[in-house]
Order: C-alpha cells, then structure tokens, then sequence
C-alpha cells in the first residue's frame, strides 16, 4: 500500500507564516499624500488634506493590524494541523502494535457514508464504530420535543433535531455483528441525533425513547405490530399506534444543577438526585455484569443504581461518604425514594391497554425488540 497521503490541504511547510508588508506601497502613499500638501491651497484645503494624509496613515495601520491578525491565525492553524496529524500518527501506530488486522485484497476507499461494514470490522472495534457514529449533518431532518423540555440539560434545548432513518442506516445496521453486539441502538441514535453537545449515553432514558420511536414512526409508520398474550395466555396479534403514546412531562421542578430534592421518610434526611441517563444505565449493567463474572452472590443493584442516583445527603458530596450512608439506608427510605422517582420521571408511557379477541382487554408493557426497527428482519 503507497504511502503517500493525499493532497487533503495545502502543504504549510514547518517554518510559521512571516508577514509580507508591502513597504514600497506604503511609502508611495504617503509619499503622494505629502505631495499633494505641499501644493499652494487654502486654509480650508490644507485641512482637507490633512484629514486626508491622517486617514491614509489610519488605513495603512489597520492594514498591516490585519496582516499580522492572519499570520498569527494562520500560525495557530499550523500549531493545531501538526498536533492532530501527530496524535493521528500516534494512535495507528498503537493500533498496528496492538492488532494485526489481515491484508485486504482490495482496501476500501470509499468515504464514512458508503463503509462496507465487514471492511470496518477488521479495525479496532472503537475505531469502526466511532465511524459509524458520526452525526449525519448533510440529511434531512426534524425537530423533536424532548419529555423533559431540556431542563435536565446544561443547553436547555425543549427540543433536538433529529435525522430522518434512510436505507443508508439500515444497511450498515441490519450488520449481524452489530445486531448481536446490542451496539446498534447507540450507533443509530448518534448517527441520527444532530447536536453537537448530546450525545446517546447523554440523554435521559424518557428523551431516548422519545427519539427512538420518532425513528420508528418515521420510518416503518406509526402502526406497530406485536405479539401480545390475553386473559386466557393465549398469544394474539395486534397492532399499537405510536403516535397515541402519552407523553409525560417531568413530575418536579429540577434546580439550576438539574437535581431534585427529596426528605427521606424514616431518617428525615434531605437528598437531592439527579435522573438517570443513559449512560447511567449502561454503566451499572457493566458492574452487574462484572459481579457475574466474578461470581458474586449479592444482587448489589440496588446499591450500583442509588449511587449513581444520588449526589447529596444532607449537604455531604464526597463519593466515599454518600456510598458509606447509602448501605446504611433504612428499606423504607430507599423505596419511598425510588417511588418517587418513579413519579416525577419524564418521557414515553410504554403502559398499554388492549383489546383481546375475546372481547376482553389486557394490561401490558409496549415490546420494544429487533422487528422494532426492522420489521422484516429474520431473527
């Protein structure tokens, strides 16, 4: 494979860009304007010219202001070029120490939007979906209020825009690799979600769901089809309307950090929480997980998920401090509290309400799965 790099940007050189003043043109200028004072005019016209001998100095001036103002631009530009091609050149020599991808007959030349996918596999994993997750800022799109209105935001944007799915997301995403891996969510709601400050792990579980079944509605229509189970346990099929899913708005006023106070019942201590995010969510899956592979008996999810949920108690924020009281927590305190959580959480209600073949009705939880987003997937 050739080494040489294309010819992206114009070679800058290593030396900084000196200012190139044009000393002859400017010495001309005033030259010309001593010339015309010297002529025999009156007093009016000798004010004249003076004013006008002052303003070609002042233009002279801000000219050569500006010059300098490029250079140095121009300079930083440079600084920061060199510093990004040097980490660039940093990180694939890590990677070529760290992975021994296999030779491609045929190395794919095309840009992010047109990736073969099994081409992307053969690089680190972070490295193929990070590609994958770009922000697809040249399509169309819209805005999506968001449940929380954008108060749990430090943007407090009421609304994001959103990309509209195309076949594009749906090739690289029907990937069984990426399917088995669970990324593909992430991966497409990145590659949808047009805001440079929020990104998957950043939202809110609400304003996630919000996104995705936007995504959905937009894409396949807004009838949903499902399996679902009626009084007797027999399965049926039916079909939800998507948009007559009710949104719920938060429950609570946050303060200007986001947080939520709540006065535990038996203690009477004053904590303030945060909800949680996406993020949040993942991240105590990983340590359950983790607990699984080390064997641990204990279900500490309870435990993982207050910690995370709670920022204060009683003023105290110190991480060791709060992980020390929340073990000593009273059952009672930690169930009003997760209740009222519960209560004041923004987004989609997923509680639906069916009618059976019967003529009876059931009660259930909206099935969110694969056929979700790709319908005629073969599972």
């Amino acid at each position: 494979m050739s080494e040489q790099k294309p010819n992206v940007f114009p070679s800058m050189g290593e030396q900084p860009i000196k200012p190139k003043i044009d000393s002859d043109y400017e010495d001309k200028k005033i030259e010309m304007a001593n010339q015309v004072y010297d002529n025999s005019y009156g007093e009016s016209g000798f004010s004249a010219i003076e004013e006008m001998r002052k303003r070609t100095e002042e233009q002279i001036r801000m000219r050569n202001e500006q010059l300098a103002n490029n250079v140095q631009q121009t300079n930083n530009y440079h600084a920061q070029y060199t510093e990004a091609m040097n980490k660039k050149n940093v990180y694939e020599t890590e990677v070529k120490e760290e992975v021994k991808p296999k030779v491609l007959s045929s190395p794919a030349k095309s840009p992010v939007n047109n990736l073969n996918v099994s081409n992307l596999q053969m690089q680190p994993k972070n490295s193929y979906i990070e590609q994958l997750s770009q922000p697809q800022f040249n399509m169309s799109f819209d805005l999506i209020p968001l449940p929380s209105e954008g108060k749990l935001y430090r943007s407090k944007k009421n609304n994001v825009k959103v990309a509209y799915m195309t076949t594009m997301d749906e090739n690289i995403l029907t990937s069984p690799n990426l399917l088995q891996s669970g990324e593909f969510l992430e991966i497409l709601i990145n590659r949808k979600l047009l805001e440079s400050d929020i990104r998957y792990t950043d939202l809110h579980v609400g304003d996630r769901n919000a996104i995705m079944i936007w995504l959905r509605a937009t894409s396949y229509g807004e009838m949903y089809p499902v399996t679902l189970f009626d009084e007797n346990d027999e399965p049926f099929e039916t079909e939800i309307n998507l948009n007559e899913l009710t949104i719920k708005k938060l429950g609570a006023e946050p303060d200007e950090e986001g947080l939520f106070s709540f006065e535990l019942p038996i203690s009477k201590y004053i904590v303030k929480f945060k909800l949680l995010t996406v993020g949040d969510i993942e991240n105590i899956e990983k340590l359950l997980e983790e607990d699984k592979k080390n064997e641990i008996p204990v279900n500490n999810s309870n435990t993982y998920m207050l910690e995370k949920l709670i920022v204060d108690i009683n003023g105290e924020r110190n991480k060791g401090v709060l992980r020390d009281a929340i073990q000593t927590l009273r059952v009672k305190d930690i169930k009003d509290l997760k209740a009222y959580v519960d209560s004041i959480e923004s987004g989609v209600d997923l509680n639906i309400e069916v009618g059976t073949p019967g003529g009876g009705s059931v009660k259930t939880f909206l099935p969110l799965n694969f056929k979700f987003f790709w319908p005629d997937i073969q599972l």
